[in-house]
C-alpha cells in the first residue's frame, strides 16, 4: 500500500490535470463472462478497470438509479471522452461518440448481440438510430475505448458499449425465492411519467426474472421562446412519445457448473410529431402542414451456455451463444404541399419502412496455464452472423383541386414506391485469440492478440432497386477481410499503481448504407452509391497510469489514432462532370456520395481522480471529491484538397467536478460540468457552440427498508447551452449552417439552432417500493 502522502500527491496531480470531478461509490459489478476477471475501482460516474491495457469503465445499476438515467445521454453524461449523439425531436438519439468517432464506428452489444445499423439521410425522410435499449433493463454498461480487445469487433474503431441485462441472481439473494418491486418516475424536462415492474422467482442457480417498463412524455424542453407555427419557431415542435420494454430471462446453473441461459427482449418506441418548424419556409414547395408518426421496435431471442469446469485439454472453460434479432423503424409522414411552379397543392402521404434482421452466434474457449513463474490465460474462438436489411419508401399524393390520387410525379416528389438500397445479406465471420501472459509474480502482464474478420455484402440483383434510374453500374458482391493485431502491456509499479500501454489495429468495411444508397428529388438533393468504397482501417496507441489506495484513486491516459481510407458519408460532389446523367437532368442543387478520405487522425488525453476525505479525518467519513477531464483533437485529409481540416465529430474539451456525501440510508451529490467552446470546424459557416457550465444535484434516501427515493435537479442555474452531440447528430442530422441561398437563410438557421438548445432547469424524481 502506498504511503498516504505519496498517494495524496499523485491524486492531487491527477485532480489538477483534470480540473474536474464527480463522486464515487464502492460497489463492483459482476465481471463479464466475455472478459477475463478484473479488479475495478468504482466512482460515481463509472468504475474503471485495473489490470487491462486500455481504458475500460463500467456504469452499474446503482449509478443509473441515483442519476435517474432515462436514456443514453443521461447514461454517459459525466463519462470522460464519451457522449451521446442525436437530435431532440422527431428522430431522437442515435448512438454514442467515443473519442471523436460515433454512429456505426461504435459497437453496441446487448448481452453480446450487436445493435442494428444507423441509417439516415436528411434528404430521404427514412432514418433509423441505434438507441433500442431501455436503461431500466440493464445491470451495467461497460465502455471500452477503441478496438482494444481481440474479443470485441474490429469495426469498433471508436470503441464498444457493452450492455449487460439483469439476471435472476441480482434479486434472489439471502434465501429469498421471490422478488417484486415497482418504480415510478417523473422528469420535467420532457414531462414524462414512467413505471417499471421487476419480478423474480426461484433461486440464484435456477431462476427467472421479468422486467417491464413503460414511459410516456412530450417533446424535450429547450430555451427557445418563439411559438409560431412556421419555420421561425424556436420552441420544440409538439410531440408525444411512449416507450415500452420487456425483458425476460431464465438462468439455470447445474451442480457441474454448467450455466444455461434463455433471454427474450422487446423494445418499442412510438412518437407522434407535428412538425410546425417545417411550415411556410420559402422555396419551390411550401408546406402547409407536416405531421409524422414514427415507430421503432426491436425483438431479440438469445440462448447460451457456460461450462466453467471442463477438461478438454485445449480449454477449461467454454461459452457459446446464439441469437436472432429483428429491428424495424416505420414512419408515416403526411404533408400539405403547395408546389409553386405548378400552382397546385397536394395532400401527400409518405410511408417508409427500414427492417433489419440479424442472426448469429459465438463460441469462445478459455485455458489457464498456472503453476510456474509464467502464467497464461488464453482466450480464443469464432463468431459468425448474417444481417439482412430491407427498406422501401412508398406513398401517394392527392391534388386538392381535382381530387386525383397518384403515386407518381407531380403528385409526389418522385415515382413511388422506391428502394434506396437492394435487399442484401451481409455476412460476417471472425476468428479471434489472445493470450494474457503474467510474469514477475503477476506484476507484468503482456497480452498479444489477433482477430481475423471476413465481410461479404451480397445484394439481391432481382430486387426492384436495380430497376431505378438512380443506380450506378458495378454494384455487385463485395468481399473484404483483414487481420487486426493487438498488443497490450500492464506493469504494477507498486501494489497500488500500474502503468499500461497498448497498440491496436481496427478494420471497418463499408456498410450497405454507404455502398448502395441511391436517391434523388428533382431540383433538390440526390445521393449516389459508391460500389468502389474501400474498408477503413485504424492504428492506435495508448499509454496510461492509474492508482488506487485508501485515500482514493487516479487515472491518466494519452492516445493517438490514425485512420486510412476514412469513410465520409455526406461528401458533396461539386464537380458536375462526376454526376450521372439522371442527376444532371433533374437539375439537382446538391449531389452527395460516400467516399474514402485518405487519412484522419484523433489524439487526446483523459484524466480522472478522487479523494476519499474520510481517510483524513473520521468527521469526514462518507465525503468524497472526484473529477475528470477529456480533451481531444481530430483532423482529416479531404480528397482533392491540400492539407488537413478539422474532424467535426470530435467533442470539445470537457471537465467535471463533484462532491458527494453517503451515509447508510441517504446520500447527496453536487456535480458541475464545464465544456469549452467548439471552435475547430471544417467550415466557417457552421455554428460554433459556445462554452458552458452546468450544475446538477442528486439525492437518494431510504426512509424504510422497502422504499427508496431519488431526486435530481439538473441545470440548477438555468443555463442556455448547446450539447455538441445534439448539434452534430451522428448520421441522423447535420451540423447547423449559418448560410445558404435564400433570403431568409439567416433567420432559418438562427431558429434551427435555437431549437437545439438543451433544457433549462429541470427536476426528476423516482420512488421504488420492494415487496
Amino acid at each position: 500500500m502506498l504511503q498516504k502522502n505519496a498517494l495524496a500527491a499523485l491524486i492531487g496531480a491527477a485532480l489538477t490535470c483534470a480540473g474536474a470531478a464527480h463522486a464515487a461509490e464502492a460497489a463492483a459489478p459482476a465481471p463479464s463472462t466475455d472478459d477475463l476477471p478484473r479488479v475495478t475501482v468504482t466512482a460515481i460516474g463509472s468504475a474503471f478497470k485495473f489490470d487491462v491495457p486500455a481504458t475500460v469503465t463500467v456504469i452499474d445499476r446503482q449509478k443509473m438509479d441515483r442519476h435517474l438515467v432515462a436514456d443514453i445521454r443521461d447514461l454517459v453524461k459525466y463519462e470522460p471522452g464519451v457522449s451521446a449523439v442525436g437530435t431532440a425531436g422527431r428522430w431522437g438519439l442515435d448512438s454514442f461518440n467515443i473519442r471523436g468517432l460515433d454512429g456505426n464506428r461504435v459497437a453496441i452489444l446487448t448481452d453480446g448481440v450487436p445493435a442494428s445499423t444507423s441509417f439516415g439521410f436528411s434528404t430521404t425522410g427514412m432514418r433509423a438510430g441505434r438507441s433500442f435499449v431501455d436503461p431500466d433493463t440493464l445491470k451495467s454498461a461497460e465502455i471500452i475505448r477503441g478496438p482494444a480487445s481481440a474479443l470485441d469487433p474490429s469495426d469498433a474503431l471508436g470503441g464498444t458499449v457493452r450492455y449487460v441485462t439483469k439476471d435472476p441472481a441480482d434479486y434472489l439473494k439471502n434465501g429469498k425465492d421471490t422478488y417484486a418491486s415497482i418504480k415510478e418516475r417523473y422528469n420535467s424536462a420532457d414531462r414524462s411519467l414512467g413505471t417499471s415492474v421487476t419480478l423474480a422467482g426461484g433461486t440464484p442457480t435456477n431462476g427467472v426474472v421479468f422486467v417491464a417498463d413503460h414511459r410516456e412524455g412530450s417533446a424535450l424542453n429547450n430555451k427557445g421562446d418563439v411559438s409560431t407555427s412556421n419555420y421561425l419557431r424556436t420552441r420544440p415542435d409538439p410531440l408525444s412519445f411512449s416507450t415500452t420494454s420487456v425483458l425476460g430471462k431464465y438462468v439455470h446453473i447445474a451442480p457441474s457448473g454448467r450455466e444455461d441461459r434463455v433471454t427474450v427482449d422487446m423494445y418499442r418506441n412510438s412518437t407522434t410529431t407535428n412538425v410546425l418548424s417545417a411550415l411556410g419556409q420559402p422555396g419551390q414547395t411550401l408546406l402547409g402542414s407536416d405531421k409524422a408518426d414514427d415507430r421503432a421496435t426491436r425483438f431479440r431471442l438469445s440462448v447460451g451456455q457456460r461450462y466453467t469446469n471442463i477438461d478438454l485439454g485445449i480449454a477449461d472453460r467454454l461459452e457459446w451463444d446464439a441469437y436472432w434479432q429483428k429491428s424495424e423503424t416505420e414512419s408515416t409522414t403526411q404533408t400539405l404541399a403547395n408546389v409553386v411552379s405548378r400552382k397546385a397543392t397536394y395532400d401527400r402521404t409518405f410511408l417508409s419502412d427500414l427492417n433489419e434482421r440479424l442472426f448469429g452466434g459465438r463460441l469462445a474457449l478459455y485455458k489457464s496455464i498456472t503453476g510456474g513463474s509464467v502464467e497464461q490465460r488464453i482466450a480464443y474462438g469464432v463468431e459468425a452472423s448474417r444481417t439482412t436489411p430491407t427498406g422501401s419508401l412508398g406513398g401517394q399524393g392527392r391534388d386538392i383541386a381535382t381530387g386525383i390520387v397518384s403515386s407518381n410525379t407531380p403528385y409526389m416528389p418522385e415515382n413511388y414506391p422506391l428502394r434506396f438500397f437492394p435487399r442484401n445479406d451481409t455476412d460476417r465471420y471472425s476468428v479471434f485469440g489472445q493470450d494474457e501472459i503474467a510474469m514477475l509474480d503477476g506484476r507484468l502482464r503482456i497480452t498479444p492478440g489477433v482477430r481475423w474478420d471476413h465481410y461479404a455484402f451480397k445484394p439481391d440483383h432481382n430486387d426492384p432497386y436495380y430497376n431505378s434510374s438512380f443506380v450506378a453500374s458495378g454494384l455487385n458482391e463485395v468481399k473484404k477481410d483483414r487481420f487486426s493485431p493487438k498488443l497490450g502491456i500492464t506493469y504494477a509499479v507498486t501494489d497500488a499503481i500500474e502503468v499500461y500501454g497498448q497498440y491496436a489495429q481496427g478494420f471497418r468495411p463499408p456498410l450497405y448504407s454507404e455502398l448502395a444508397v441511391a436517391w434523388g428529388t428533382p431540383r433538390l438533393y440526390g445521393i449516389i452509391p459508391n460500389p468502389n468504397l474501400k474498408p477503413e482501417t485504424s492504428k492506435g496507441v495508448e499509454i496510461g497510469i492509474r492508482g488506487n489506495g485508501e485515500l482514493g484513486y487516479f487515472s491518466a491516459s494519452a492516445y493517438y489514432n490514425r485512420y486510412r481510407d476514412f469513410i465520409f458519408g455526406g461528401y458533396t460532389l461539386n464537380d458536375k462532370s462526376q454526376w450521372p446523367q439522371w442527376a444532371v437532368q433533374q437539375n439537382l442543387l446538391i449531389l452527395m456520395q460516400a467516399v474514402n478520405f485518405p487519412k484522419a487522425t484523433i489524439k487526446g488525453v483523459e484524466a480522472s481522480g478522487g479523494l476519499m476525505l474520510g481517510a483524513f479525518s473520521d468527521t469526514l467519513q462518507g465525503w468524497r471529491i472526484e473529477g475528470n477531464l477529456a480533451a481531444s483533437r481530430g483532423d482529416k485529409q479531404v480528397t482533392g484538397q491540400p492539407g488537413w481540416t478539422p474532424l467535426n465529430s470530435v467533442d470539445p474539451l470537457s471537465a467535471v467536478l463533484g462532491i458527494s456525501y453517503d451515509a447508510k440510508t441517504w446520500g447527496a451529490e453536487l456535480i458541475g460540468k464545464g465544456v469549452r467552446r467548439k471552435t475547430r470546424l471544417d467550415s466557417p459557416t457552421l455554428f460554433r457552440a459556445p462554452g458552458y457550465a452546468t450544475l446538477d444535484f442528486y439525492a437518494h434516501w431510504k426512509p424504510v427498508e422497502p422504499v427508496e427515493l431519488s431526486l435530481g435537479l439538473t441545470n440548477l442555474t438555468d443555463r442556455r447551452y448547446w450539447d455538441w452531440g445534439n448539434l452534430h447528430g451522428g448520421v441522423l442530422a447535420n451540423v447547423g449552417s449559418l448560410n445558404g441561398g435564400g433570403v431568409d437563410d439567416a433567420q432559418v438557421a438562427s431558429a434551427q439552432i435555437e431549437r437545439l438548445t438543451m433544457p433549462g432547469r429541470a427536476i426528476s424524481a423516482s420512488v421504488r417500493y420492494t415487496f
